[in-house]
């Protein structure tokens, strides 16, 4: 059953964040963005009760397509470079797969959809979030330093050493949110997965010992999505030629 306080509560602070984020020119984008996600977290809601009902290959083509609308949202924020909505998809993908395995070959989780669909959703969310930053600043790292760029290259530097210091700063730049909240885990916050936990009457020790095998699980998600998807893109910034292109939209 829904809990109505819950969604009225919800409703009043979207309400709020929006009405006081106008002054600032993104009330709409906050109300806008509020209201799909009430709306999408209930329909999933709804289609996990479902799930649990079918086979468990279902609970994989769920995945497989919250890793795509995650890498058309990373593909958005790349500017939409050429060759960006595959890299983006298989990017994220990839590494939210390699990093959900293990929970099950472990036996940390039962193979059930009730835990497949939850934690991969975790780790396609933030693999997206760190690629979304990391492409950004990745882009925002090759403008500022076109001159420096295209001296490396007149000097005979390959693309991928002449932009190897934009993609350094653009992965950093990325995990610093993670790296910081690794430092700071149980001390400033209690994640998510540990606070539902502890709130279902789970063992405080267990909650915590499976809270940090997801939440290493998500920064190393995040790395590995971000670093595939920026090696992979760093040939788009260049023509055939080699020569840092004059047509992509680096703003």
């Amino acid at each position: 059953m829904i809990d109505v306080p819950a969604i009225v509560l919800t409703v009043v602070l979207v309400v709020f964040s929006a009405a006081y984020a106008r002054r600032f020119g993104m009330g709409k984008e906050i109300s806008l963005a509020g209201a799909r996600a009430l709306v999408q977290i209930l329909i999933l809601a709804s289609v996990i009760l479902i799930l649990f009902k079918l086979p468990i290959f279902w609970s994989y083509v769920v995945l497989i397509f919250m890793a795509a609308i995650a890498g058309h949202t990373t593909y958005s924020r790349s500017g939409k470079l050429e060759r960006g909505l595959p890299a983006s998809i298989v990017s994220i993908a990839t590494a939210s797969l390699i990093l959900l395995i293990p929970f099950f070959l472990l036996g940390i989780f039962p193979l059930e959809a009730r835990y497949i669909i939850p934690t991969g959703s975790i780790l396609i969310g933030n693999a997206m979030n760190v690629s979304s930053l990391a492409i950004d600043r990745y882009r925002g790292e090759i403008r500022n330093r076109r001159s420096e760029i295209e001296a490396y290259l007149a000097l005979g530097a390959q693309p991928k050493v002449a932009v190897s210091a934009c993609l350094r700063q653009g992965l950093l730049a990325a995990l610093i949110p993670s790296i910081d909240n690794m430092k700071n885990l149980g001390i400033v916050w209690i994640p998510g997965v540990m606070t539902g936990m502890l709130l279902g009457g789970a063992d405080p020790l267990e909650a915590a010992s499976i809270q940090i095998a997801i939440f290493a699980s998500i920064f190393a998600t995040g790395m590995i999505a971000s670093s595939l998807l920026l090696h992979y893109l760093t040939g788009s910034f260049f023509t055939k030629a080699a020569q840092l292109r004059e047509d992509l939209d680096l703003s």
